[in-house]
């Protein structure tokens, strides 16, 4: 008999079809199947549900697990993933994409991102990383150098995939699938332009609760470099017309990574929600990733040596493929600075949400209400709360704004 603790997405057929490429067989039967929402938020941008389904093969049951997406049900974040489109982009990924990739026989993204069994595009059922002994780390502490390297070597593979495939394709992603590598956080859609003006709310908020009459640049200035430096992230996240594109992330943060240990050492990262992907120049994704996962302290030690490892893994993969130096090392670490402003600048605006703590996020989400006023209308009043309650919070906000600051300072 099929159980399920919630309203169901699925049933005894789509679970047949779901064992049956996982296994690559039919000779078996399901038995039952639960699906149960996680107790935790994983991100703003879906709802998360482990899926276990029992099956009689040779006369044996089997359990199998998976990790379920669907779309939120909390009013405010499904009408953004409705207006956006981001199920449609992730598909293409797990689709299209990783299609062309096994056509053209590259597999230099195996290992970096999970197993895709299903989806509709409205939901998605991914291999569940857990029982490999993939975990999460915590996005409200920086990233230590072993962690950094692991994941940079994951998106080395990403960023790799798309321009071998390019070459072997003689042919540009961009050219062939505008629509599905359409920008996703800095478009012009009705719920973007909302978020991006409750975002300017929360600047604001960070500006009142840090500024001094001490400071090199006024806050008056300060504000208005705040406000142009978000207008300029549309330009930023616009294919270059400069330096070598490819299939980037777009949203690094460490709740989008699942890392493996072996005696306490990460071995390895897998990279997922790939529904904010976007074709730009890889200094893109990797300095907004090491702005979203590290502190300053750590910027300041290891900034150029991560930078230089992620290079050489890349040009590595690339050499395989007879494409070594495709782009130089100039060329990247001139990628680099010119994406510093706008890997400042998502920084301050996504950590306003995304270092909240567990309990806030979802007592957040618990309140529909709420929801739809602070991700969709003013944040002010919500981060200047969580940053006088939340030790944690308002470091790491005040950390980034800080350095924000600072490069507009050194721009005087």
């Amino acid at each position: 008999m099929n159980t399920s603790s919630t309203d169901s997405l699925f049933s005894t057929p789509l679970c047949h079809q779901i064992i049956s490429k996982k296994l690559d067989n039919e000779d078996f039967s399901v038995i039952d199947f639960r699906q149960t929402p996680f107790g935790q938020v994983k991100g703003f941008l879906g709802d998360h549900s482990s899926l276990k389904i029992t099956i009689k093969r040779n006369s044996d049951l089997e359990q199998h697990n998976f990790f379920v997406k669907s779309i939120p049900t909390v009013k405010s974040q499904r009408d953004f993933v409705l207006d956006v489109n981001v199920f449609f982009k992730e598909k293409f990924f797990f689709t299209q994409f990783q299609d062309l990739l096994r056509q053209y026989s590259i597999t230099v993204l195996d290992n970096a991102i999970p197993t895709c069994y299903h989806t509709d595009g409205n939901i998605f059922v991914f291999e569940d990383l857990a029982q490999s002994s993939y975990t999460s780390i915590s996005c409200r502490t920086s990233l230590d150098i072993e962690s950094v390297k692991v994941a940079l070597k994951a998106i080395a593979k990403l960023h790799a995939s798309a321009i071998i495939l390019e070459e072997k394709k003689s042919f540009r992603l961009i050219d062939s699938f505008s629509e599905e590598l359409a920008e996703t956080f800095y478009s012009d859609k009705e719920m973007v332009k909302k978020a991006e003006a409750s975002y300017h709310h929360g600047f604001n908020a960070l500006l009142d609760l840090t500024h001094d009459s001490e400071m090199k640049i006024s806050k008056d200035l300060l504000r208005a470099k705040l406000l142009e430096g978000y207008r300029l992230q549309h330009a930023f996240v616009k294919p270059s017309t400069i330096f070598r594109n490819t299939i980037l992330h777009g949203d690094l943060w460490t709740n989008n990574m699942m890392f493996k240990f072996e005696d306490g050492k990460p071995v390895n990262c897998v990279i997922v929600d790939f529904q904010s992907h976007r074709y730009g120049p890889p200094g893109q994704d990797v300095v907004a990733f090491l702005h979203l996962t590290t502190n300053r302290e750590f910027r300041k030690t290891h900034f150029e040596d991560v930078l230089q490892f992620y290079y050489h893994e890349l040009d590595s993969l690339l050499g395989r493929f007879g494409l070594g130096g495709i782009i130089s090392e100039d060329e990247f670490f001139a990628s680099c600075d010119f994406f510093k402003q706008f890997a400042l600048t998502q920084a301050c605006t996504h950590l306003q949400m995304v270092s909240l703590s567990e309990e806030v996020a979802a007592e957040l989400l618990a309140d529909p209400a709420k929801a739809q006023f602070v991700l969709y209308e003013n944040k002010y009043d919500f981060v200047v709360a969580a940053s006088q309650k939340d030790e944690i919070y308002r470091g790491m906000n005040f950390e980034t704004f800080a350095e924000l600051r600072e490069f507009y300072e050194n721009e005087l």
